[in-house]
């Protein structure tokens, strides 16, 4: 994680930008669960003041899972654009999710630990297949079919819950 290091003591106060491209082999290091792959795009706008550096990020790409409903890959879109702040005092500390601590006596900061964060945070929260035009699941049919079997289990259902499923299909 070395490129991800920016001697902030040896730059003189102005903007540097820093480009960087991600795969699946960054968020190994931070043991991310169940990514397949990725190919994002980050641009970091680094700006050195007197007093503190301000880290722009703005971050574009895909990212695939198993679908929480078939387990098929699934592709999202993820975009984010996050300013992070970061103040110079004795130790490490985070003051709220925008704005940092860093000890004085470090020459870098990592802000590859930032990047996973705002990313893992844009993930969403439900990964499936997006439904089709009449709201139907666009999962592999042999799989739909193999999970209605399963949950299918032959007992009897409460009639209670035919007529709560007609509000839902419309049919009452």
């Amino acid at each position: 994680m070395h490129d991800y290091n920016i001697s902030y003591k040896g730059l003189a106060e102005g903007e540097y930008l820093y480009d960087y491209h991600l795969n699946e082999t960054f968020f190994e290091t931070f043991e991310t669960e169940n990514l397949l792959a990725a190919d994002l795009q980050v641009s970091l706008t680094f700006r050195k003041k007197s007093t503190h550096v301000e880290l722009e990020f703005d971050i574009n790409g895909t990212v695939s899972f198993p679908c929480d409903r078939c387990l098929e890959p699934v592709s999202s879109e993820i975009e984010t654009q996050q300013k992070i702040y970061v103040k110079f005092g004795e130790a490490y500390a985070e003051e709220d999710e925008n704005l940092y601590i860093w000890p004085e006596s470090n020459n870098d900061i990592d802000v590859s630990k930032f990047i996973n964060e705002l990313i893992v945070v844009a993930f969403p929260m439900r990964k499936v297949h997006p439904d089709d035009t009449k709201g139907r699941p666009t999962c592999p049919v042999d799989m739909l079919k193999y999970i209605e079997n399963i949950n299918d289990d032959g007992s009897k259902i409460d009639p209670r819950w035919n007529e709560l499923n007609k509000l839902k299909d419309g049919t009452s």
